[in-house]
């Protein structure tokens, strides 16, 4: 069963929503993992121009890495963007997340260790492929880091069951 970019983009934003137990309006752009359409005008051209999407794709979700880094969730994959450098990949070829390698922060000069529930960090974060690779990004800990890993380990759901006929590139495999 194929599902149309909007209707994956309309779920998407209501996973997103449902774990900030939160309304649309709510939401002003700016959080770290956020609905990519309220996001900075400026900032959305910038990005929608180094994303290379496909006919019918359209970004969906966002999470702030860096200044220049970011994860986009389309409509069809994952596509991680850290200054220049662009990679995806897709929910068809995606398994799941095994999320943070480690539970600790490991910041130098920090006296303790800091949980990767607390908000203001960035901890390893693990994706697993079907094939069985491990791709490992550094995400934001706490709120944002967590609200990424519960809303797009779905995103397997979307590749199996919307997107599986689709043919598409096997990048990250």
């Amino acid at each position: 069963m194929e599902k149309s970019a909007d209707k994956i983009k309309q779920q998407l934003e209501f996973w997103l929503l449902k774990y900030y137990v939160k309304e649309r309006k709510d939401l002003n752009g700016k959080e770290l993992f956020t609905i990519f359409d309220l996001m900075n005008g400026e900032i959305k051209s910038r990005l929608v121009e180094s994303l290379n999407l496909r006919e019918n794709e359209l970004p969906a979700l966002s999470l702030k890495l860096h200044e220049e880094s970011y994860i986009i969730n389309t409509t069809e994959r994952f596509i991680f963007i850290k200054e220049k450098h662009i990679d995806s990949l897709e929910y068809v070829n995606f398994e799941k997340h095994l999320g943070y390698s480690d539970f600790v922060v490991k910041k130098r000069f920090i006296g303790k260790p800091i949980n990767v529930k607390k908000d203001g960090y960035y901890s390893d974060f693990v994706i697993k492929t079907k094939t069985g690779k491990e791709i490992e990004w550094k995400i934001p800990t706490g709120t944002p880091g967590f609200g990424f890993w519960n809303v797009t380990k779905k995103c397997e759901l979307i590749g199996r069951k919307y997107l599986n006929n689709k043919t598409t590139p096997q990048q990250f495999v």
